[in-house]
């Protein structure tokens, strides 16, 4: 797998409202070892959105990464024109950064946000332009990345090879006990 989706939930859906917060350094570190992983088996790219939460709490974890000497790469890919323009001046701040720290920044529309049909144009682009997704997103509890994942399984039924990673709220509270209990 050489272009690997990252997406899951968002940041007031894990209930993180800091920068700070202890549960964005464990999906942070969870992250790292799974993009490390991935790095070793040969994965080039890591493409995102740019939503507060999962995607850009990935893009530090990207950056941590590289850090560490693996030759990865971090897209992000814009639904629409004037993302994020609406956020407050402090997310706003934060969505700069993680643009700021991308290696490649684009947008699948110029216009601005007028339609949800811009939105599934871009899950089409993300799943054309990757071999498999990683997904922080737990199918009994819901949330915004129920829209990816089944736009993902979709794309599955239609018979393309298309790898899927769920990552669920326990092995995520497994990963944190094992990490931080040792």
């Amino acid at each position: 797998m050489k272009n690997l989706w990252i997406t899951g939930y968002r940041s007031y859906e894990l209930g993180i409202f800091k920068d700070d917060d202890p549960k964005a350094k464990v999906i942070q570190d969870f992250f790292s070892q799974r993009i490390t992983d991935y790095a070793e088996d040969g994965m080039e790219w890591v493409i995102t959105g740019a939503q507060l939460g999962t995607e850009q709490i990935v893009g530090k974890a990207v950056q941590e990464v590289k850090k560490k000497g693996y030759n990865i790469r971090h897209a992000v890919m814009l639904p629409f024109s004037e993302f994020g323009n609406q956020w407050n001046e402090k997310n706003q701040l934060l969505l700069n950064v993680f643009l700021r720290n991308a290696d490649y920044v684009n947008k699948v529309s110029n216009m601005s946000y007028h339609n949800p049909r811009q939105l599934r144009v871009w899950q089409e682009f993300m799943l054309k332009h990757t071999d498999g997704a990683l997904i922080f997103y737990d199918p009994d509890s819901g949330g915004k990345p129920k829209y990816d994942y089944e736009a993902i399984k979709a794309y599955q039924d239609r018979g393309i090879d298309y790898q899927l990673e769920l990552i669920d709220f326990d092995s995520m509270q497994d990963f944190a006990n094992m990490l931080y209990d040792s």
